[in-house]
């Protein structure tokens, strides 16, 4: 499965997108689509969370609450964005999703390469930024 994530990713990057015009909705540099198939960290802020993305494992971790941990076959990759569809233990599916468009942290004015939208039924969608899990970054 993680041969099909990175060549998907790599045939993925290799596409052009834009418009006559030269500008694209989302702008992103081809090899942005190859690190979705690496750990990846996202956080957002109103209100505060964040999430691993270790493989098939998604753990979304929020104040207060127990973390959610869903596993998850995959990504679906498609132009500029990869999705995951993950089953929680307790029978939901938490929907995650990363757009290869950049995205500052509002806090601490930190650039990461994707926005990210975590959904869990019957609970606010969180925005956010994420990018390689800190590790994925120190061994480019």
């Amino acid at each position: 499965m993680r041969r099909l994530i990175v060549l998907s990713a790599l045939a993925l990057a290799a596409c052009g997108g834009g418009d006559k015009d030269g500008g694209a909705a989302h702008p992103a540099p081809p090899d942005r689509a190859s690190n979705f198939a690496q750990p990846i960290d996202a956080h957002g802020g109103d209100p505060p969370w964040s999430l691993t993305i270790r493989g098939v494992q998604l753990t979304l971790s929020r104040p207060g609450q127990p973390d959610a941990v869903a596993s998850a076959p995959g990504a679906t990759i498609q132009a500029h964005m990869a999705s995951w569809s993950a089953a929680t233990p307790d029978g939901r599916t938490m929907k995650v999703s990363l757009y290869a468009s950049a995205c500052t942290d509002a806090v601490t004015g930190a650039a990461y390469p994707f926005a990210a939208e975590v959904v869990l039924p019957g609970a606010a969608a969180l925005d956010g930024c994420a990018g390689p899990a800190a590790g994925a970054r120190a061994k480019r």
